[in-house]
């Protein structure tokens, strides 16, 4: 609302319900009264606030912003304030993805299993992998669409359905189709929750926090994926594969059970950018909007934000990323420590031990490592992350004994950390509000692109050579492009794009 279309006249009104305040750079005393008044004559026109409040409503809660102490107070005062993390506030999300990280944590070591069950090639195995990141690929752009339609809070509760159905059914698949149905399930799943899920945290943090925001969500979570292996190789050994993966489902349904009962929905109700003020004609537009439309908006947002360097770059570098995660110990590192004609030759038990070892690293390391991205910069640690994990790839080939195989696994760990947040708080930080669930929708698709391509061209790499040589594949891949990011942001350094650093 611009100073120019203020008719003094409107605010002129003495009598006062609420809070007087003084507008900045006018003569008039901004009151519920005067302001309720200006929204009924000046605005008649226009939708103002939300359907469900009257103008006096909607006064009062624009006094209460305009008097809130970030408004306020000194500019050291509100950097304070936007650096400190409401722990309260992420309690709920926190504890529910303790235990989604602990059912994802369980499915790891029994995934060898499934393959030796359904006699499955490597490349075969790459391709149940890439299902999930096909699924997830097409899940994005509706998930973003939604969760912004509709809230966070419905998308928290639905996604753990469709994950726990996708994952109970894994232990029944008697095929190699069948199996892919299941993945598709859970990626469609994992697409709404990881999208709901980090809208909530961007939605209650700030730039100078929101790395430090989201470290104990991403501990949390990795808390449960370091307990859960060991209780998933247990339990594949003693009550078998299909009885574990039932208990799973039923996990994740008890899951999603408690999101709806004590999340709360942190989406902000004023609509288009944040505006208080919009007209019918935008409202009409919105409500009538169709579907397929908001896909088509969507993919168009996606245009000016690539025309960023910095998104774009980041984007690509993610990308690469995503190829080797997904190729190296998605696919191949499993397969690697359980096969017999290999050094380790791991049962689901020591493979659940190997994992929740990783896991442990990261639970550990997730708080300290925010807090030095958010003092240090995300692109630093994004550079350094990618470099040592690609080099921990690379080095793995060449371990033969438990010490250097821990050693390896534990740098690696320490890489997938830094990795674990800054990307999604650098992007975030690059784009205004309003981009940003595009933005991470974007980040993330471009992320499964690499999940597929990497899943099923290593899988089929280490069917033709070698499992070792299609891992350190993996890691060159993510070194090179590690390289490519540092050379262009150089070459780059004069460019006067928005840089979150």
């Amino acid at each position: 609302m611009s100073q120019k279309n203020l008719k003094p006249s409107s605010f002129d009104n003495d009598n006062d319900n609420g809070s007087n305040i003084d507008a900045p750079n006018t003569q008039s005393t901004l009151t519920v009264d005067s302001i309720s008044n200006y929204i009924r004559t000046d605005l008649s026109t226009y939708s103002v606030g939300m359907a469900h409040e009257t103008p006096e409503m909607i006064s009062r809660r624009l006094l209460s912003r305009l008097s809130s102490p970030s408004v306020s107070g000194s500019a050291s005062e509100i950097h304070d304030m936007s650096g400190k993390v409401d722990i309260k506030a992420l309690m709920p999300l926190t504890t529910s993805m303790l235990l989604v990280g602990s059912c994802v944590g369980m499915i790891t070591p029994i995934m060898p299993y499934i393959v030796e069950d359904l006699s499955l090639s490597t490349a075969q195995f790459g391709y149940v992998i890439s299902a999930f990141g096909f699924a997830k690929l097409l899940g994005n752009i509706p998930s973003a669409i939604l969760v912004e339609r509709h809230g966070r809070k419905p998308y928290l509760v639905y996604s753990l359905l469709a994950v726990g159905a996708g994952t109970a059914g894994i232990g029944f698949a008697g095929a190699l189709d069948q199996l892919l149905a299941c993945r598709l399930a859970v990626g469609l799943g994992v697409a709404a929750l990881s999208t709901s899920a980090t809208l909530t945290i961007t939605d209650i943090s700030t730039p100078n926090n929101r790395a430090s925001t989201m470290a104990p969500v991403m501990a949390a979570f990795a808390a449960g994926t370091a307990l859960g292996p060991a209780v998933g190789g247990i339990l594949a050994d003693s009550i078998g594969v299909q009885n574990t993966f039932s208990m799973i489902g039923v996990a994740f349904l008890g899951n999603a059970v408690l999101n709806g009962t004590f999340l709360t929905e942190t989406k902000s109700r004023v609509s288009r950018g944040g505006r208080l003020v919009y007209s019918e004609k935008d409202k009409e537009e919105e409500a009538n909007e169709t579907f397929w439309t908001a896909c088509t908006t969507a993919v168009g947002q996606w245009q000016p934000l690539l025309k960023n360097r910095h998104v774009r770059n980041a984007i690509i570098l993610n990308s690469c990323y995503w190829v080797s995660l997904s190729g190296a110990q998605m696919t191949l590192l499993p397969l690697f420590l359980t096969d017999p004609t290999l050094p380790f030759a791991m049962t689901a038990a020591t493979l659940g031990k190997v994992y929740a070892g990783m896991s442990i690293v990261q639970v550990l390391g997730s708080q300290p490592l925010a807090i030095l991205t958010d003092k240090i910069g995300k692109k630093p640690v994004i550079i350094a992350g990618s470099a040592i994990v690609g080099g921990s790839i690379c080095l793995l080939t060449q371990c033969s004994t438990l010490e250097t195989l821990a050693a390896t696994l534990g740098l690696w760990s320490v890489g997938g950390v830094f990795l674990s947040t800054a990307p999604i708080a650098y992007v975030s930080d690059l784009v205004e509000e309003g981009e940003r669930a595009q933005a991470i929708a974007l980040l993330r698709t471009c992320g499964d692109v690499g999940l597929l391509v990497g899943a099923t061209t290593t899988g089929m790499l280490a069917d033709i050579s070698s499992i070792e040589g299609a891992m350190a594949f993996s890691g060159g891949v993510l070194l090179t492009a590690t390289s490519w990011y540092v050379a262009s942001g150089r070459m780059g350094g004069n460019n006067n794009q928005k840089d979150a650093s």
